[in-house]
């Protein structure tokens, strides 16, 4: 996937008098055949088409370049037509039949799932695939109603992303749509979120505000289709999850029919929240690291701040994110530097930072030092606690340092850092005996003598414990209500107790 990043047809009258032959000839009248080369107001009927369907062409400009030809191959390949790049009255019926059909990957995610995806049918269908997910099912409810985001849709992008729930990357980060596993280093670069469930919540405010709603940083149109362009560099992405959508619904006893097809005349539900989701801590405690830059650890009074203020290191050609987006603006405004503002540092960047550095008197080596970020962009210094110091974390939001997600947190009475400088030392994630297995819910009792259940908990979630050790076979654990669909509200601490039988404790570092 992207992290930071990838639409109508015209279609001939109905005329009940001609037989199928002459309809076919009609059409291909009506379409004439292109092939690389051709240009003209069909070349944009077809770029639109295939942008619909989910086969970026990128720009619709018109121009039958290498680009349009490669998705008309896909799409022949796809739909079992002779694979050569022109389109013919074949290709084009099937165009036609394609761009009208009702497809899941022109469903309006902005809608919930029907009332027959639930949190028990979802439990369902994972427990009947074996995948560890399996028990999660309230979560994507609960997503689905906060942020308005389809249910199924979120089932079915953490199963691509994740495997089922069965990837690496899931089992040891809690990250079940891959945020940050570039393709380079997958496995070190993606993001570590708190909980199955954090993650889930984190994904759906995530795509409703940046790309399902006009107006966002991502948005094209609210479907798998529109969230292509910009959220995945696979021109299958969109179909691949339409696919698993299908496969949900029809496990239901339900099709895409049920489904809200975009746009629509319905007016669009508005989301109960658009803040970002909190995962709340009761009870943690860390120890700073020193940072190498600030001489201790440098803390905001939000996470945004950090993210846009803060110097995570040298920055330079083939470096990427907000910091590089902040020198961007930077030498925009006070040298005309006239560059793209994307976040990424590249010949015209390094060129521009170069000129600027020469202007000032300084080594042209086209690197954005931290003398140069503190002297220029953030001349305010941010104040530091110092290394060492203990500290009692309250809340963790997910983000990023530099070009990498990573999540902050919350040092209770003073403000946000970076999570990589915080060493938690009461912190434990839930283990399981077999975490690929779909027995991975976990009950919370309210006292040692496992009588009253109080929660489910699912292995993988952050705990607090003062101890690594059950007592009488049973671990006390410090943890916190999430949202207020758990009968408490958010941030309420818990005090519970969990068999040694059903899960261990695994220190987070």
């Amino acid at each position: 996937m992207k992290n930071s990043r990838r639409i109508v047809g015209m279609t001939l009258p109905a005329l009940s008098f001609l037989t199928a032959p002459c309809i076919a000839y009609a059409q291909t009248v009506a379409h004439p055949v292109l092939s690389y080369g051709s240009t003209g107001s069909a070349v944009v009927l077809l770029q639109q088409d295939l942008n619909k369907l989910g086969y970026s062409v990128g720009s619709v400009d018109g121009d039958f370049g290498p680009r349009t030809e490669a998705e008309v191959k896909a799409f022949q390949s796809a739909h079992h037509l002779q694979v050569d790049g022109i389109v013919g009255p074949a290709t084009w019926n099937a165009l036609d039949a394609a761009v009208k059909a009702p497809s899941f990957t022109n469903v309006d995610l902005r809608f919930s799932a029907p009332s027959n995806i639930n949190a028990q049918s979802i439990n369902s269908f994972l427990t009947k695939n074996n995948s560890p997910m399996a028990g999660l099912g309230q979560s994507f409810i609960d997503a689905q109603n906060t942020y308005g985001v389809d249910a199924n849709y979120l089932v079915s992008h953490a199963i691509l992303e994740s495997y089922w729930g069965r990837s690496q990357i899931a089992l040891a980060k809690n990250n079940l749509f891959g945020y940050g596993a570039y393709d380079a280093n997958p496995g070190d670069d993606a993001g570590m979120f708190p909980s199955d469930d954090y993650a889930i919540r984190f994904q759906a405010w995530e795509v409703r505000n940046n790309y399902l709603t006009p107006g966002g940083s991502e948005y094209v149109s609210p479907t798998l289709n529109g969230m292509n362009v910009n959220y995945a560099t696979d021109p299958q992405w969109a179909s691949s999850i339409a696919s698993l959508m299908n496969e949900l619904a029809s496990y239901v006893g339900s099709s895409v029919n049920a489904y809200q097809q975009y746009p629509s005349t319905q007016a669009v539900p508005q989301p109960q929240s658009t803040a970002e989701p909190v995962f709340y801590l009761n009870g943690a405690t860390g120890q700073t690291k020193s940072n190498t830059y600030y001489k201790g650890v440098p803390y905001f009074p939000s996470m945004s701040d950090g993210i846009d203020d803060m110097y995570f290191g040298p920055i330079q050609y083939g470096s990427y994110g907000q910091s590089v987006v902040e020198i961007q603006k930077y030498l925009n405004k006070k040298m005309g530097a006239g560059l793209t503002v994307d976040g990424q540092f590249g010949p015209s960047t390094e060129a521009a930072v170069k000129k600027f550095e020469a202007a000032h008197g300084l080594k042209q080596d086209g690197v954005w030092s931290f003398s140069m970020w503190t002297t220029y962009i953030d001349t305010t210094a941010p104040p530091t606690l110092p290394a060492g110091q203990a500290v009692e974390i309250d809340e963790i939001e997910q983000g990023m340092a530099g070009g990498y997600v990573v999540p902050w947190y919350h040092i209770a009475n003073v403000g946000w850092v970076d999570s990589q400088y915080v060493k938690f030392t009461n912190v434990y994630r839930l283990t399981v005996p077999n975490p690929t297995s779909t027995q991975t819910s976990i009950p919370v009792y309210s006292s040692s003598d496992a009588t009253h259940q109080i929660a489910t908990l699912h292995s993988g979630d952050f705990v607090v414990a003062q101890s690594a050790s059950p007592s009488n076979g049973m671990y006390q654990i410090l943890f916190c209500a999430q949202t207020a669909d758990s009968g408490a509200t958010p941030g309420t601490p818990i005090t519970g107790y969990v068999s040694a039988k059903n899960a261990t404790l695994t220190a987070q570092p």
